[in-house]
C-alpha cells in the first residue's frame, strides 16, 4: 500500500496550494530548482522564480484546492495525479482541470519538476476561446 501523504509531492501541493504556505515554497523548493511547464526558460530558478507564479496564480483564483489522488516513488522520482478546484476572482467561475507532475527529489526538495496541466480545460471554464494565430 502506498502512503502518498508521506511523499515530498503531496507535501507541496497540501502545503503551498491547499494551506496557502508561501514560506513551504522556501522548504520544499530547492534553490536552483527548475519548474517545466510553469516557469518559461527566462524566469529565474528555485524558490524566487516559483513565489513569482505562486503570487499571480493566487491573484486571479482563490478557494484554490488541489486533490492528490496518487503519488508514485521510486530512486528518488515522484509523480503525482492532481485535481485542482479554484474560483476565478474576476467571474466568480469555479474551474476543475486535471494535471500531472514527476519529479526529482533531492535531499527532500524538489530539484526538478515536469507539470503538465489542463489550463486548455480551464480556460474553456471561463469561456475563453483559443484564436488562431495568422
Amino acid at each position: 500500500m502506498r502512503h502518498i501523504q508521506s511523499t515530498v509531492l503531496y507535501r507541496w501541493f497540501n502545503d503551498v496550494w491547499n494551506q496557502d504556505d508561501e514560506n513551504a515554497i522556501d522548504r520544499l523548493l530547492a534553490a536552483d530548482a527548475r519548474a517545466y511547464g510553469i516557469l518559461r526558460e527566462d524566469q529565474p530558478r528555485g524558490p524566487e522564480g516559483f513565489k513569482g507564479f505562486f503570487r499571480e496564480f493566487r491573484s486571479q483564483f482563490h478557494g484554490i484546492h488541489v486533490e492528490v489522488e496518487d503519488v508514485i516513488s521510486q530512486d528518488g522520482v515522484e509523480s503525482a495525479r492532481m485535481t485542482v478546484t479554484a474560483t476565478h476572482t474576476e467571474t466568480g467561475k469555479q474551474v476543475i482541470f486535471p494535471g500531472i507532475s514527476m519529479a526529482y527529489i533531492q535531499d527532500g526538495k524538489i530539484a526538478q519538476a515536469w507539470n503538465s496541466y489542463d489550463f486548455l480545460s480551464m480556460y474553456q471554464q471561463l469561456g475563453q476561446t483559443l484564436t488562431p494565430v495568422p
